[in-house]
Order: structure tokens, then C-alpha cells, then sequence
């Protein structure tokens, strides 16, 4: 007995090294997990943004000289002092709350519409089709839609109202609206599946207390549905709104950024810096502006209207 009670310290004192490295292995487990998540996103992502923004203090262009020209800020300042530019912003503003507005309020209409339908179910599934189908395809479409001969004139030339025809995407006055109920056509469902979502959590007592109170549709709808239902208004509208805002293929394939240049966004206007003038110093500086312009708005969106837009 008196060797075994000698002999038990030993032991206690040679297993200890064992689970100092099995707990250095599970603390480290977790970060070898992450590891191959995070090399993905880093030359994914991290190294294309850094070597834009290596880029953007360099002036890079391929058809006037060779090699990258060391100029600082020289591309941001003629950013900033560039007029058609601010235009170009302001077009991408409008762009983007027109079209993300325009997406809330028919999502927030079909939504209240499929909870209070027979078979919404299935109709929830038809009114997903525009988000399910690919960007070029349904931006095509609309193409086809608003030619001079396509279904938008037919309608009004067949009521009556055939004055009000119009090359729709030809024509400056037009060309921007037209666009944007593409894109809203485009974005609604996504709105709508989130706000149902928040709609199914909300529990059915309330409205049935609120029913007795003697409260009216529109008063439910103001006082508990909303107000419910607010983190996925934050969450729909702050990711469509960054998706509008960085949108390309939707523009780009329904106008090019035409006519004379009255549909330039941000992201198309990028592109021609980039790809038709060839100054890729120049449209990486607008690019890191693009992706501050999104991250700064997004913060104050959040701080605007709460942290449960994350939550």
C-alpha cells in the first residue's frame, strides 16, 4: 500500500505535461478550423481590395506608357474635382433609394397580401421567380419589354393611351425610371420572403388583444406588425440597398450607361475608366471610394436605425 500511495504523486506529476499539450491542442483546434475559411477570404478578398488600393496611388495607364508611375493622391484629388463624378454619384443615389424604396413597399404589399391569402403558400413561390432568375437573362427581358415595338407600348397603344409610347430606354427622360422598375421588379421577392419571415414570428395574441381594443387594420399594421417585425426591415432593406448600390449587370445590360451617359452609376462608370479609357489608376481610386462610399453608409444606416439590422 505504501508503495502504491508513493508511487501516485509520480504519476500525477508525469500526466501533467500530457494535458498541458491536449490543452494547447483544443485551444488551437478551433483557429485550424478557421484557417482554410480564412485563406479563401484573404486571396479572395483581402488582396484584391490591397492591390487596388496599391494601385489607386499609381497611375496606370497601359496605352500612354508602360509600368505603374508612383502619383500619391493624385488619382483621389482629380476624383474629387471631377464633375462628372458627383453626377455619377448623384445618379447612384437615386438609383439605389429609388429602387430599394420602390422594392419595400411592394414587398411590404405582397407580404401582408400571402399572409392573408389561401394558397400563399404556393403564390410565395411564384413571387420568387424574379429574384431566382438570373440578372442578364431578366434584364434582357425587360430590354425586350421597353423597345418601341415590345409589350409596355402594345399595353398603352391598346387602351387608348398610345401617346404615351416612348423608346424607353433610348430616351434621357426615361431611361433612369425605366431602369429602376427593372430593378425593383428584380429585388421585391427578396424584401418580401424577410418580411414574411418576421410576419410567421410575431405571435397571433397580440392582434387578437388588439382586435378586442377595437384597433383597425392600418392601427395593427402601425403598432405591432411593424414594430415587430423591424429587424428584418433593417437586415432586407440595409443588404438591398448595399446589392443596388454595387449593382453592374442590371445597368450595364439594359442601357450601358446610356443614353449619353444619363444611366451611369458608380459601379458602370467604374468600369469604362477601367476598360475603355484604360486608366486603371484612376478607376481603382473610384473603386476604393466605391467600397467606402458602402461601408460608411452601412454604418450609419445601422447607427440610424438600430443594431438589430445585424441582429
Amino acid at each position: 500500500m505504501t508503495d502504491v500511495l508513493a508511487a501516485a504523486p509520480g504519476r500525477t506529476t508525469a500526466s501533467h505535461p500530457e494535458r498541458h499539450r491536449a490543452h494547447r491542442r483544443r485551444r488551437w483546434l478551433p483557429y485550424a478550423f478557421l484557417a482554410p475559411a480564412v485563406l479563401a477570404v484573404s486571396v479572395v478578398v483581402v488582396y484584391p481590395i490591397t492591390h487596388v488600393a496599391v494601385q489607386s496611388l499609381f497611375d496606370v495607364r497601359p496605352t500612354k506608357h508602360e509600368g505603374w508611375d508612383f502619383i500619391g493622391l493624385a488619382n483621389y484629388t482629380e476624383a474629387f474635382a471631377d464633375t462628372e463624378v458627383w453626377s455619377v454619384l448623384g445618379r447612384s443615389l437615386f438609383w439605389t433609394v429609388g429602387g430599394v424604396a420602390g422594392q419595400f413597399v411592394i414587398a411590404l404589399a405582397g407580404a401582408l397580401l400571402l399572409q392573408n391569402v389561401v394558397g400563399g403558400r404556393w403564390l410565395r413561390a411564384v413571387f420568387i421567380v424574379p429574384w431566382a432568375t438570373p440578372i442578364v437573362v431578366g434584364s434582357l427581358a425587360w430590354k425586350f419589354i421597353y423597345q418601341e415595338n415590345g409589350l409596355v407600348n402594345q399595353i398603352l397603344e391598346g387602351i387608348g393611351l398610345g401617346d404615351l409610347t416612348h423608346a424607353w430606354l433610348a430616351e434621357p427622360g426615361t431611361a433612369m425610371a425605366a431602369a429602376i422598375v427593372a430593378n425593383i421588379w428584380r429585388g421585391f421577392p427578396f424584401i418580401m420572403i424577410m418580411l414574411i419571415a418576421g410576419m410567421v414570428a410575431v405571435p397571433e395574441e397580440l392582434y387578437e388583444a388588439a382586435e378586442m381594443d377595437g384597433a383597425g387594420w392600418w392601427r395593427r399594421l402601425r403598432s405591432i406588425t411593424l414594430p415587430m417585425i423591424r429587424p428584418s426591415i433593417m437586415a432586407s432593406t440595409l443588404m438591398a440597398l448595399i446589392w443596388t448600390f454595387n449593382s453592374f449587370s442590371n445597368i450595364y445590360v439594359l442601357t450601358g450607361g446610356g443614353p449619353a451617359g444619363t444611366t451611369d452609376i458608380l459601379t458602370t462608370y467604374v468600369y469604362k475608366e477601367a476598360f475603355s479609357s484604360f486608366d486603371f489608376g484612376y478607376a481603382s481610386a473610384l473603386s476604393i471610394l466605391l467600397f467606402a462610399i458602402v461601408g460608411i453608409g452601412s454604418a450609419l444606416y445601422i447607427r440610424a436605425f438600430g443594431k438589430e439590422a445585424l441582429s
